[in-house]
């Protein structure tokens, strides 16, 4: 392991772990030595690149392993400290490059965006049960965050040929549907042409909006609805996630503040019959929570109906799920 770690200047880090795994570091080591033999050998490693010899492949898998564990350790002291532990703070501490929700479910704890995660994944999974319904001849993909417009579905149809964005908002029934998320689908209308926001919220801005939405006029309004709502004091867990999303809404409104788009503002059950004719209406369609529940009853997908009332109503703290990940967001159909 010294050889791999003066080859990489990682001295000062291997002495952080140390320091980090306290009175524990010569049994962790040991844990290591023998777990690095067993990955190595015992299951046949395959050596990708045989210029690089076992001994050096051996030295960095223990630097990692014990990496990790000082990760692990430094995530359980932060948080009996009462303090969050961050990325950065790890990669600088312990050079480890890890997900911190896979982290902090390693260590036994939740983080938030593990939460978040499991609200999202519990309502992609209800909702992929209305869009076989509905699209099951059609291409169903989640697009790569990071590459551009990202809604969290595509649905693509061949001959005809149309294609429509969704996006989707597993808040509590108590969180506001803002402007800013209304913004997101318009940009996902003038890229593809039809447009859906679907939401658990049950309180929205969309009614106070003509059949024509104007970005201009979104924003400037959404802009005081959420710096109003950011003023107020958070007292509860609740509470505090709201004002999170506001600040998040205002950050995205004013990057999008020179940007003009007009848009349609369409019903959604419109929008789904127009899909099943083949021509899909051009515009934004933005179903709410109940809305959207009334539609799956409707369609018999009461399991569903199920998962998502539990999206509205259970905190993010009590909300638990035997059938989805909550470490990652699910990225694949």
């Amino acid at each position: 392991m010294l050889k791999f770690v003066q080859t990489h200047n990682l001295k000062d880090r291997l002495e952080n772990i140390i320091e980090i795994l306290g009175d524990e570091a010569q049994n962790i080591l040991e844990w290591a030595l023998a777990e690095a033999q067993h990955r190595l050998y015992e299951e046949d490693y395959e050596n990708s690149d045989p210029e690089v010899s076992s001994s050096v492949l051996f030295g960095e898998m223990l630097y990692h392993l014990i990496g990790h564990e000082a990760a692990i350790r430094l995530v359980i002291d932060n948080y009996n400290k009462g303090r969050m532990t961050t990325k950065e703070e790890v990669r600088h501490r312990t050079g480890q490059d890890i997900d911190m929700p896979t982290l902090y479910h390693d260590a036994g704890l939740r983080h938030p965006q593990e939460g978040r995660n499991l609200r999202h994944n519990i309502f992609h999974d209800a909702f992929m049960k209305l869009v076989r319904k509905y699209f099951s001849d059609s291409e169903i993909s989640i697009p790569a965050i990071g590459k551009g417009l990202s809604p969290d579905l595509i649905i693509r149809h061949r001959e005809p040929d149309w294609t429509l964005a969704v996006e989707y908002k597993g808040y509590r029934w108590m969180t506001l549907l803002s402007e800013s998320e209304i913004l997101k689908g318009m940009r996902y209308q003038a890229e593809w042409g039809s447009a859906w926001l679907v939401t658990t919220a049950t309180k929205c801005v969309r009614d106070q909006y003509q059949r024509e939405l104007d970005s201009e006029v979104l924003v400037e309004q959404g802009l005081q609805r959420l710096r109003r709502l950011l003023k107020r004091k958070a007292y509860t867990t609740e509470q505090r996630e709201a004002r999170g999303i506001a600040r998040k809404g205002i950050t995205h409104l004013e990057k999008h503040i020179n940007e003009r788009i007009t848009c349609p503002l369409i019903n959604a059950q419109d929008l789904l019959d127009s899909c099943l004719s083949g021509v899909p209406l051009r515009g934004l369609a933005v179903s709410t929570g109940f809305e959207l529940v009334e539609l799956f009853q409707r369609e018999e997908l009461f399991e569903a109906v199920e998962d998502i009332l539990r999206v509205m109503k259970i905190s993010t703290h009590q909300l638990y799920s035997d059938r989805v990940s909550s470490v990652r967001l699910i990225d694949k159909i």
